[in-house]
């Protein structure tokens, strides 16, 4: 019975199936090397490609931030225009939605806040000006 298990390959010790199976593991692991290498050579050219994409957008967005800080820099140059603009925009878009007073009520405070980021908003009654009211005591 012995022989009949040796001439069907089934026995443990055949070194045939030893040889063939750490040939099959090879083949697998070079299989699976070679499509690992495969993926990550396919990331990293997409990965390169996105960061090129993204040091590009950084660099125009870094452009158009600084023309328009300097264009927010120039704004006083163009005072009445922006402060017409926004209450007639703000004003206009009310006016529209809720009639003529609330309209012009909400113009009149657009271009107030418009004038206020345009000229910037004076401190004309600081809190400790009252101080400087009040009789001063004579020591």
């Amino acid at each position: 019975m012995s022989k009949e298990a040796d001439s069907s390959g089934n026995s443990d010790g055949n070194p045939s199936q030893t040889i063939s199976l750490k040939a099959a593991i090879k083949k697998v692991v070079n299989v699976t090397n070679s499509t690992l290498a495969t993926f990550e050579q396919t990331t990293d050219e997409s990965s390169t490609a996105f960061a090129s994409r993204l040091t590009s957008l950084a660099r125009q967005a870094k452009y158009i931030a600084t023309r328009g800080m300097a264009t927010y820099e120039q704004r006083g140059n163009y005072g009445p225009q922006i402060i017409g603009g926004t209450a007639l925009v703000v004003g206009g878009a009310v006016a529209l939605r809720r009639g003529r007073f609330p309209g012009a009520l909400a113009g009149g405070l657009g271009g107030a806040a418009a004038y206020g980021n345009v000229y910037g908003y004076q401190d004309y009654y600081p809190a400790k000006s009252w101080k400087d009211y009040l009789p001063k005591k004579n020591d």
